[in-house]
Order: structure tokens, then C-alpha cells, then sequence
């Protein structure tokens, strides 16, 4: 049991690493963001490396783009709530 929790702690790790990075990719503007999606790609592969089932892969493929979507959405409540955007509060 021990092993299965541990792949899957490790998967949330990587998954939620990738998605943030990704989400940095997309908010930080100029040659900042290259170092972001290098970051993402590096973990990706290692992630890959270490993983070879395609069960694992496609979860972590799942788990990074569901943790992108929920980044950028709470960046996006933020930056409306702090703008003063109607109807944001």
C-alpha cells in the first residue's frame, strides 16, 4: 500500500509542479516566461522518465492541465477582485 501512495503523492507533486509552471508561462510576460515552459518540459520528462506506464503518463498529463485551468482561474478571480472589476466581489 505504501508504494501506491507514494506514486500517487508523487504524481499530485509533478502534476500540480507542471500545471504551475505552465500558469507562470502564460501570466509572466517577456524572456521570463521561456524559463517557465523549460521548467515544465524538464519536469514532464522527468516525470516520464520515472514512470513508464501509460496509465501514469495520461493521469499526469490530466492532473497538469487540470491544475493549469485552476491556477489560471484563481490568477484571473484575483486580478479581477483586485481591479475592482463590477460584480467581481
Amino acid at each position: 500500500m505504501g508504494g501506491r501512495l507514494k506514486k500517487g503523492l508523487l504524481l499530485l507533486l509533478y502534476g500540480l509542479g507542471c500545471g504551475l509552471m505552465l500558469c507562470l508561462f502564460t501570466i509572466i510576460k517577456g524572456m521570463a516566461n521561456l524559463v517557465f515552459s523549460l521548467l515544465a518540459v524538464v519536469i514532464a520528462i522527468h516525470y516520464f522518465k520515472n514512470f513508464a506506464s501509460i496509465r501514469s503518463r495520461v493521469a499526469f498529463v490530466a492532473l497538469a492541465i487540470v491544475s493549469f485551468l485552476l491556477f489560471v482561474f484563481i490568477y484571473a478571480v484575483i486580478t479581477a477582485m483586485r481591479s475592482g472589476v463590477p460584480g467581481a466581489a
